[in-house]
């Protein structure tokens, strides 16, 4: 049990933590007004899945139950290893965003606690096991990596909820869609170098043939291909559907029909790749 609760902590707090910091960055690149109590509810879920991962951690490494706690070993984790450390930026930085929604502007404001809450996933992977400058590298890698997702993911909510209204805002969808050509371009960019980088420090490239024998191999091959189905739809959708959707101004059901069938295929498939990270940063990548 305490194995799928802590990949089921780690799914959780990714996608969480994705949307806090990607909802936000979306709302200040399109002009928009942000949705303070969404915030809320993503800072506050955050430490909840927070004191979860930190309860199926303890009980992963001690082979104790969830509850009641090991209290004694989770006194170690939090005061003689980096865990303690990382909680304690984290909490803090969502704290920080809950104090900023009452503020002007709020959404701009709680974006940096926001990006700082996310990066924090950087340590409690295969890139916070690295030492030395090599892991410098690592951490700053994944901490670019986790950024870009957070921006994609958090745009694809929000052109999720805009365009599942029942009569959506066909001028304001295509705008949205249009300006977000740019940034998509950025992320995807950031997550291939990035990507890249933290496979090199993971396996190293003397060591790639032996992924194909070992579970680790196997889902990140399918994780690549859940991300090069993300980048066909992405293809399609600003090649195709959103200038499509332009030229009928809304007037063409299967316009509107097709636009929502790739976007929830889109999300759906950075879902699953959130699901599949949760499991690949416990494994051990040659085995």
């Amino acid at each position: 049990m305490a194995p799928f609760l802590l990949d089921l902590a780690r799914f959780g707090l990714m996608t969480d933590l994705a949307l806090l910091m990607g909802l936000p960055l979306f709302w200040w690149s399109m002009g928009m007004a942000g949705r303070g109590f969404v915030l809320a509810a993503l800072a506050l879920g955050g430490i909840a899945l927070s004191a979860l991962w930190l309860l199926a951690s303890t009980a992963m490494m001690t082979g104790t139950p969830l509850l009641p706690p090991d209290w004694a070993s989770m006194q170690i984790l939090l005061t003689m290893t980096p865990i303690g450390s990382v909680l304690a930026v984290r909490i803090l930085a969502l704290v920080i965003v809950l104090a900023a929604l009452p503020l002007p502007g709020s959404h701009r404001v709680a974006l940096i606690p926001a990006a700082i809450a996310a990066a924090t996933l950087a340590w409690t992977g295969h890139a916070g096991a690295t030492e030395e400058m090599a892991g410098t590298i690592h951490r700053a890698a994944d901490v670019a990596h986790i950024w870009a997702a957070a921006g994609w993911i958090g745009a694809l909510a929000a052109l999720c909820y805009a365009v599942m209204a029942r009569n959506p805002d066909v001028p304001r969808v295509t705008h949205m869609l249009a300006r977000f050509a740019t940034f998509g371009t950025i992320f995807v960019a950031t997550l291939i170098v990035s990507g890249l980088v933290n496979g090199a420090m993971i396996v190293g490239w003397t060591d790639l043939p032996a992924l194909t024998g070992s579970r680790y191999g196997w889902l990140l091959a399918a994780k690549l291909a859940l991300f090069g189905v993300m980048l066909a739809l992405a293809a399609v959708n600003r090649w195709r559907l959103t200038p499509a959707l332009e030229r009928t101004k809304g007037n063409d059901p299967t316009a509107i029909a097709h636009l929502r069938l790739s976007l929830a295929v889109e999300t759906a498939a950075a879902l699953a790749i959130l699901g599949l990270v949760s499991v690949i940063g416990t494994l051990d990548p040659l085995t």
